[in-house]
């Protein structure tokens, strides 16, 4: 018989909706608790999704012993403080990317992970889409020969408000480490560490980038650029480019349904990836595979990674003037 896990999710946002609703289509996977400092926002998200225990306060969700694991949602500057309540209590954590606002805070939270021996991921749900597992499949299968050249981007446009998760640094605001991550987390599972990284960005007002882009440089001879924006809409397509063809993720490449393959003197072969659901269920799967086999982390988002994807956003922010409170 399989286990239910009772999921535990702190801040009702956004994303937190998305998540719930792909939670409730997942076997042996169930909403069991939310937390929020607003109670009665908290009480709503509850109502929404047949949720059965609300709490106004973080720490009574981390210490219920029912909890099985828990899904940070709140905003990136909250991540650390959150996580590592939870690594003390040996609470799992699948928290939302970017798992901190650098890579200090990212890797004090992985070595609570370590110290704990507790599960921890990074909720970079793209990882695991269909899209992206058949454009692995094609590369390491030779398809476009040896990968040389990535290009993606992702770009929305927010109106200007200093006080919003998007423009206010004490959030952990800016383009690159909310949408930018999703690129560069493209550019870094293909073709690994970089040598050499050129960025620039425009800043709003508050000091949070807008517009941002980053070349990512290999001595072997490859290239990988992103793009990122929350003043404007970008593509939000993507490019692998071999020696022997090319790879398209078309948009919203992030969690596509269609990518083609063109090859040298071929017909263009369009690929079909469609899933059921909104794409948060793969990520959830894979946290409860996990889970049911006793891991810590997942193989397919290592923590290494997560600390690499960290350590590449700080030199991008550090490049581009942006500076964390």
């Amino acid at each position: 018989m399989n286990k239910t896990y009772n999921w535990g999710i702190l801040g009702p946002g956004k994303i937190a909706h998305r998540f719930t609703e792909a939670l409730q289509r997942v076997p042996d996977a169930r909403a069991y608790s939310v937390a929020s400092r607003d109670k009665n926002k908290a009480a709503a998200f509850a109502s929404a999704y047949g949720i059965p225990v609300v709490h106004d306060d973080y720490h009574a969700l981390i210490n219920d012993p029912d909890v099985d694991i828990i899904y940070i949602a709140t905003p990136h500057a909250f991540h650390k403080e959150q996580a590592l309540w939870c690594m003390e209590n040996k609470k799992p954590v699948l928290c939302e990317k970017p798992l901190s606002v650098n890579y200090k805070s990212t890797a004090q939270i992985v070595t609570a992970a370590h110290t704990h021996n507790t599960f921890l991921m990074e909720a970079m749900w793209t990882r695991f889409m269909p899209a992206t597992l058949k454009v692995q499949e094609l590369i390491a299968a030779g398809a476009v020969g040896e990968v040389k050249y990535i290009r993606a981007d992702f770009g929305d446009s927010f109106p200007f408000d200093p006080s919003s998760r998007v423009y206010d640094l004490k959030l952990g605001a800016g383009s690159i480490l909310d949408i930018g991550i999703y690129p560069l987390f493209l550019i870094l599972l293909i073709l690994g560490k970089p040598d050499e990284i050129k960025s620039i960005a425009h800043l709003a007002e508050t000091g949070a980038d807008d517009l941002a882009s980053a070349m990512l440089y290999y001595r072997d001879g490859k290239i990988g650029t992103m793009l990122s924006a929350n003043i404007l809409h970008t593509p939000i397509t993507a490019e692998i480019m071999g020696t022997e063809g090319i790879i398209t993720m078309h948009s919203n490449w992030y969690n596509t349904k269609s990518i083609a393959l063109t090859r040298r003197g071929k017909d263009v072969e369009h690929i079909d990836v469609s899933y059921e659901g909104n794409g948060f269920e793969f990520q959830i799967q894979e946290v409860m595979t996990c889970l049911d086999k006793g891991e810590k982390e997942s193989p397919l988002m290592p923590l290494d990674f997560t600390l690499l994807l960290a350590k590449t956003m700080d030199e991008i922010c550090n490049q581009c003037g942006v500076v964390y409170p």
